[in-house]
């Protein structure tokens, strides 16, 4: 990767949103249209707007073996579903939730 290259993107649905960063175009590529099929917003990232705007996110970094291993829209979803059934007042878990 060459220097200033980066694969920045905005994940959002229903108000909980995150940012994730790919090894290179065609991950992103393939990581955008899954999380379109799944009913997420996708925004293209530059590093300039991640620090002002988007800092306080959850940021997966995709560069990272151990995080592309693990990392998992289904379960970012099914995450942020749990934390609405819970802070309705539902049966939620005490897990540690994304925003």
């Amino acid at each position: 990767m060459t220097q200033g290259q980066r694969h920045l993107m905005f994940l959002k649905k229903d108000g909980s949103g995150i940012v994730v960063e790919a090894r290179n175009s065609s991950a992103e590529e393939s990581l955008k249209q899954e999380a379109e099929s799944k009913g997420m917003t996708y925004q293209p990232l530059t590093i300039e707007s991640f620090y002002p705007d988007y800092r306080g996110y959850r940021y997966f970094d995709l560069r990272n073996s151990v995080t592309q291993e693990t990392f998992s829209i289904d379960y970012v979803l099914e995450s942020w579903e749990a934390d609405k059934r819970h802070h309705e007042g539902h049966d939620g878990t005490d897990e540690w939730f994304i925003h």
